[in-house]
């Protein structure tokens, strides 16, 4: 009996229900269209607020990532090249060989002499615009720009011609019996700090230095 009533009271119950709330009902029990129709549009409502919630977030996400890539762009930028002090006040200029001529400007100062490594600091002085004869060195060094710019030439693994061009703080290491062609470029005199392991004692070719057009043209 308690069964039979409580399965009969939920029908009345539900009815009474849906009439408190006015909703229109059909046979059957299901919702009206005009409710249907309510319900679909409010689902529109919802799907269209969340993709606009998406598009947001992926657009903050997007700010977000183009920021810190810029920010890893710009640590990862190379740190400023550092120019070596060199005091010169004291450098006493000499020529590169007995063979150069006393017109021609190219002078070479040794710095230093560091006997626990078995090195060699020199400075050359390079007039602008203007080109060395080839030379090498027989034991192995390195360079930095101190002033000026600097081209440097030489041939890549399949002997074609290559240019370098370096300016103040450029680094490079000089492998012995290298021979190299240098040159400055533009107005400025050009420093060239060497360090050698050995004396400093440059070869030239026989007649390099009565070699004619070592000075280039201006800005060149």
């Amino acid at each position: 009996m308690v069964k039979e009533s409580l399965i009969g009271a939920l029908p009345k119950r539900l009815t009474s229900d849906v009439a408190c709330s006015r909703i229109p009902r059909v046979p059957g029990g299901l919702l009206t269209p005009p409710l249907t129709l309510h319900c679909f549009a409010l689902m529109r409502h919802l799907i269209r607020f969340c993709l606009l919630a998406a598009a947001a977030l992926s657009a903050a996400a997007c700010s977000t990532y183009q920021s810190t890539v810029a920010v890893l762009d710009k640590s990862f930028d190379a740190p400023p090249l550092t120019v070596p002090k060199v005091d010169l006040t004291n450098a006493k200029w000499q020529k590169l060989s007995p063979s150069q001529p006393d017109s021609n400007p190219l002078r070479a100062a040794v710095i230093e002499r560091n006997d626990k490594i078995g090195a060699t600091r020199v400075v050359l002085k390079v007039p602008p615009s203007f080109s060395l004869p080839a030379y090498w060195l027989s034991a192995e060094g390195n360079y930095t720009v101190l002033k000026g710019t600097f081209v440097f030439q030489g041939h890549d693994a399949e002997g074609r011609q290559t240019s370098t061009v370096q300016g103040p703080g450029a680094f490079a290491n000089v492998p012995p019996n290298l021979i190299q062609q240098v040159a400055t470029k533009g107005n400025e005199e050009g420093l060239l700090y060497i360090t050698v392991y050995g004396e400093w004692a440059p070869n030239f070719a026989q007649g390099a230095f009565a070699a004619p057009g070592l000075r280039l043209r201006a800005g060149s």
